[in-house]
């Protein structure tokens, strides 16, 4: 007969009880194979896609008034808008519907890698996993807002118009809702960089050190990121950008230490 003290201490990492294996200290935390982890993974991205694609067509029937509310904001309702081709002005409607969904997606996201990841987390793991998930949404919404009334009116005030009187302006509903599209989505993705350093940190797969000795790599990569995020040939979206992400950066380094 086994006493009740050897009944409740924690098998050891590797330890085999009642056929399980156990891969950590951490209590329930049941070695399974790769193969088992890639189908709930699978399966959890597969929940995200499907939210993604639900939440798409419930911002649907809202996206035209919203494609007029930008068109009046940022351009003129003087302009008409030009459509080349038949499913133009739907393709449009759906690019504009990706940026809600985006938001109301991510955190979705972030609580099915915490439904993966549950079971080896620590107690004060899967307490700060719960304060990400809201944390991620609110941020994807304060990074949209940032591109929203900052950059888009640089965009459309000096480079779509920049050509004055030389020549009249005929812009494509598609192009031009493509570039909003680009600019709040980019912008609410880049406003998660906080939470996902401090997931790497946590997680272990990147050490906080290493972040800031490699500071000039991660700025390189900034401003090659802000190239493609804001389509300006004047540049100036692209410097605010690279400032955003360098105090986005420099902010996660610092939550790191604090949490």
């Amino acid at each position: 007969m086994h006493s009740h003290d050897t009944g409740n201490q924690l098998p050891d990492a590797g330890n085999k009880v009642n056929g399980n294996t156990y891969s950590s200290g951490v209590p329930g935390d049941v070695e399974e194979p790769l193969m088992a982890h890639l189908y709930e993974l699978r399966n959890r991205l597969a929940v995200v896609f499907v939210w993604l694609f639900l939440a798409m067509l419930a911002a649907y029937p809202f996206s035209e008034k919203g494609m007029l509310l930008v068109w009046k904001s940022f351009i003129s309702p003087e302009l008409d808008m030009a459509v080349y081709s038949p499913l133009e002005w739907i393709f449009a409607r759906l690019k504009l519907c990706l940026v809600f969904a985006l938001a109301v997606s991510i955190p979705q996201f972030f609580y099915q890698l915490y439904r993966f990841a549950g079971k080896g987390l620590y107690p004060h793991e899967k307490r700060f996993f719960l304060k990400v998930i809201p944390a991620s949404f609110l941020l994807f919404v304060l990074g949209a807002a940032l591109g929203y009334f900052i950059v888009l009116p640089v965009m459309f005030r000096y480079v779509i118009f920049y050509s004055g009187d030389v020549a009249s302006a005929q812009l494509s509903v598609q192009n031009t809702f493509s570039a909003v599209t680009t600019i709040l989505a980019g912008f609410g993705i880049v406003f998660q960089a906080p939470l996902l350093v401090i997931f790497a940190v946590k997680m272990g797969l990147v050490k906080y050190q290493t972040l800031k000795r490699q500071r000039i790599l991660v700025y390189s990569a900034i401003v090659t990121l802000s190239l493609f995020l804001s389509p300006d040939p004047t540049f100036i979206a692209q410097i605010l950008v690279a400032l955003l992400l360098v105090v986005l950066f420099e902010f996660s380094l610092l939550l790191v230490r604090l949490f």
